[in-house]
């Protein structure tokens, strides 16, 4: 079958469904993956490309907030950091009708509706010449659930985290369209197609799960469970990583999303940290560009920044990790079973990630509102000296393994094309 991935613009989003279109290319089908051509400096085609799938750019790149946009680089997205980070189950209707006109607005600027030429015409018509029989769409590409109903494909959502979209059309609309801003936001893009709104416009026909089952809203959604095998891109292995520790090694990241979608701007305590790490008998990896270092007062002997090293070659040399939340950067820990120090930033669900790990007993948890430097000190200390913590690291790989992979999951989606599929239109 042919399968059609869209994608939001930017590589966070990116890597988790490269592993799945790896599986469904080795059982012989057809893919590829439309999206924007890139996302500030992020060269998204050649992203795609570089990991062996077909891309196919449509639109133009999109201009982040960081960025200095000229007019022929596309539309500018300026997204507040915490604009999009809301606890689902302690907030109230009105705050989730705030997150849903956040939502819209960002959704707006990546995918604008224009008539007669722009991202959204030119993906439609793609899918409508290019006919997949399934297309896997990202929650915030409304626009590829049209496009597959034109095609008369399947389709499904491939979730990278919580099921924000879900629960405010669930909780907050009460499934109605003429409630939920996002269903009459696609109306004149549906009027010109000539469809009808439906639930699955903004849902899928199903979904594909990528976050552990207990991190998971409380949604009654047709869901498919998938094992999230880190992928953040291929490179040459550094000689400096060759060689094995002489001290206990600590990776310090911000994750792909800190850096391209919001700079320096993300509310993590970067310099007490590295004042912190100053003091002890450890080595730092720190991978942070140049944006994240500028401003810094000075940078401790005992850290190495690199502008980027895959964490899949990194943290298997890693005693403990130092992150943001990210479920990407989880995942990679937990694959090698490295313990975690969580100073969530909230730009989606992050300080659920990191009281999940707590829960199993894979690192700490912290309250970054108030933790003091020493405070902050003696919890990475725990982290690399407490045996308890590496047998937390187990419990989570046992969670993670207990989910499906990308393989296992295709002949499920093969099920589920089949009896979703439908007639093209004209």
């Amino acid at each position: 079958m042919r399968v059609m991935i869209a994608t939001f613009p930017s590589t966070s989003h990116l890597y988790p469904v490269i592993p799945l279109a790896w599986a469904l290319q080795s059982a012989g089908h057809e893919v590829c993956v439309v999206g924007h051509p890139g996302m500030g400096t992020d060269d998204m085609a050649a992203t795609v490309t570089g990991a062996g799938v077909t891309a196919v750019p449509v639109g133009e790149s999109v201009v982040t907030a960081d960025s200095e946009p000229t007019e022929e680089e596309g539309s500018h997205l300026d997204i507040p950091p915490d604009a999009f980070a809301l606890d689902m189950l302690t907030s109230g209707p009105a705050e989730w009708e705030l997150l849903q006109k956040r939502l819209l607005s960002i959704i707006g600027q990546c995918y604008p509706l224009d008539a007669d030429k722009g991202m959204v015409t030119e993906l439609v018509e793609f899918a409508r010449s290019w006919r997949p029989d399934l297309v896997l769409w990202d929650p915030l590409c409304l626009p590829a659930a049209v496009a597959a109903r034109v095609a008369g494909a399947a389709h499904a959502r491939i979730l990278w985290g919580q099921d924000k979209m879900g629960w405010v059309w669930d909780r907050a609309s009460g499934r109605s369209a003429e409630r939920d801003p996002m269903a009459r936001w696609m109306r004149p893009l549906l009027d010109r197609y000539g469809l009808d709104f439906s639930e699955e416009l903004l849902l899928g026909q199903w979904s594909v799960d990528l976050v552990p089952q207990a991190a998971r809203l409380p949604l009654d959604t047709r869901t498919v469970p998938l094992r999230w095998v880190p992928y953040n891109e291929a490179s040459v292995v550094p000689e400096w990583l060759r060689e094995p520790p002489e001290r206990p090694r600590v990776c310090l990241t911000l994750g792909v999303s800190s850096r391209h979608l919001f700079g320096k701007d993300t509310g993590f305590p970067l310099e007490e940290m590295l004042d912190v790490v100053a003091g002890l008998d450890i080595e730092v990896v720190a991978t942070l560009n140049r944006a994240q270092l500028t401003g810094l007062d000075r940078i401790p002997e005992n850290v190495r920044t690199v502008d980027f090293v895959p964490l899949n070659q990194l943290l298997p040399s890693c005693a403990a990790i130092v992150h943001h939340g990210g479920w990407g950067t989880f995942s990679v820990a937990a694959t090698h079973r490295v313990p975690q120090l969580i100073l969530p930033v909230p730009t989606w669900d992050e300080p659920v990630a990191a009281r999940y790990v707590a829960q199993r007993g894979a690192g700490p948890l912290l309250d970054p509102a108030r933790l003091t430097p020493d405070e902050l000190g003696r919890r990475l200390s725990r982290a690399l000296e407490e045996p308890t913590f590496r047998q937390g690291t187990a419990d989570l790989q046992s969670d993670r393994l207990a989910a499906p992979s990308p393989a296992e999951i295709v002949p499920v989606l093969e099920r589920l094309t089949t009896h979703h599929r439908g007639l093209p239109l004209g």
